[in-house]
């Protein structure tokens, strides 16, 4: 008979043995995992780095996909898993020959621009379309803004409407975050890049004091976060673009209510975001970049505490500082009973850039433009085009004109619509606005 030790011992090392078989069993299955997205990784990467490079991809799964003659859609991801773009898979029938043809088509996911054309792998190779063919459409449309036309001229008007270009900025990559959290717990940030004097990316997204809630653009793609009209992350897009096109926050023409009237498809309040964006410009005046931000704020908070920042465990996973100062009024205030921002307090530079109108002192130039805004907003300038459409998109949409292939306008047309196609696509699934 066992004696009750022996009982006991035997018992004890039954459970270790299950608990052991079971970490291994586990292992086994986060290695297989951990091998075969790596593989899959790797595939995509040879497939896709060319036409959006990206840190990693991730298929796009949507009943719209199907609805376009499209084979499949990924996101490109950059090294903090942002979304940087989508490769999107479209099959086209060359018109001289019947047979498919198929491309893959990288599109940036800021600025919608054209970031790679090529076949695709998977393209049996009976169109009578060349990769010559391919490459002369992709030069004209490199780094250009879908959707695209071809042979079609734009009548500019006389009275064509101006384009206020804002004086003082200096290029590079400029940051701002409110200093309280929203009723949802969300800080909202822009960040903006400068070049050539010119704001040529806008991004608008807010991160949620508990670290495990996704941002504002996730969440709201998710269904989480509900604002009414559109999903929040296209009013987003949407609103970002439009500062682009118009240069300057003035020509939002934000209302006492916070709302703006004049950009299809926003019916979110703008205030935060057109703050934010006056902060930015104000930091590219001053030469006050995104890491000096970042740097300034991480001095404030460990000035706050008297601690080593690092160890406070403010930062997300995106490397943001996830900190309200909400109970902590005193921090930027002024004896006026004013408001500093970051760059003033860690500087001491209390300039004040806030008007942009372009006849003040320190306002802009005023650069002539075929369809720019102007003091009521943006508006869009009277054009006369040769067609109505081009691949059902309205030529209002139209945002780059080529001279396509020469002699060969029915391989132009081919490679246009497969790209215009991708446009339609996005434009669905994002809420894309023109």
């Amino acid at each position: 008979m066992l004696s009750r030790d022996n009982v006991v011992r035997f018992t004890i090392e039954a459970i270790l043995f299950f608990v052991l078989s079971a970490l291994a069993v586990v292992g086994v299955i986060l290695a297989t995992n951990t091998r075969e997205y790596t593989r899959l990784q790797a595939g995509l990467m040879a497939d896709y780095a060319d036409v959006l490079p990206a840190s990693s991809y991730t298929e796009v799964q949507s009943a719209l996909v199907e609805g376009y003659g499209i084979s499949n859609v990924y996101e490109g991801l950059d090294e903090d898993g942002n979304p940087n773009g989508f490769v999107v898979e479209v099959e086209v029938t060359d018109h001289q020959t019947g047979n498919p043809l198929n491309l893959m088509i990288g599109i940036d996911y800021n600025t919608a621009q054209l970031t790679g054309l090529q076949r695709d792998p998977q393209d049996q190779g009976l169109s009578a379309i060349t990769d010559e063919d391919i490459s002369t459409i992709f030069n004209q449309t490199r780094g250009q803004q879908i959707p695209v036309a071809y042979g079609i001229q734009r009548q500019d008007t006389a009275d064509a409407a101006e384009q206020q270009v804002l004086a003082g900025l200096n290029d590079g990559i400029y940051y701002a975050q409110t200093l309280s959290a929203d009723r949802s717990g969300y800080i909202d940030y822009v960040e903006m890049s400068i070049e050539n004097g010119m704001i040529t990316m806008v991004q608008w997204d807010a991160f949620n004091v508990d670290m495990n809630i996704k941002n504002r653009r996730e969440s709201s793609l998710d269904g989480v976060y509900e604002v009414a009209g559109l999903n929040w992350a296209s009013q987003s897009y949407i609103l970002c673009h439009a500062l682009m096109d118009v240069q300057n926050p003035d020509l939002l023409a934000m209302k006492s209510d916070g709302t703006t009237d004049i950009i299809d498809g926003v019916s979110v309040n703008i205030r935060t975001f057109v703050e934010l964006c006056v902060e930015c410009i104000e930091n590219s005046r001053a030469e006050f970049d995104k890491d000096m931000y970042f740097a300034a704020l991480r001095e404030i908070i460990d000035g706050l505490f008297e601690g080593d920042f690092e160890s406070l465990g403010v930062v997300n996973d995106d490397e943001f500082i996830v900190f309200t100062f909400d109970g902590y009024p005193g921090v930027f205030a002024l004896p006026d009973g004013s408001q500093m921002n970051v760059r003033q307090k860690i500087t001491g530079d209390m300039s004040d850039y806030s008007d942009f109108d372009s006849t003040a002192a320190d306002g802009g130039e005023q650069m002539s433009s075929d369809s720019r805004g102007s003091e009521d907003g943006i508006r869009t300038g009277d054009s006369a085009y040769d067609a109505d459409s081009i691949d059902g998109i309205p030529m209002a949409e139209i945002n780059t004109y080529i001279d396509g292939i020469e002699g060969d306008i029915m391989s132009t047309s081919d490679i246009v619509s497969a790209i215009n196609t991708a446009y339609r696509f996005l434009k669905d699934y994002l809420n894309w606005m023109a």
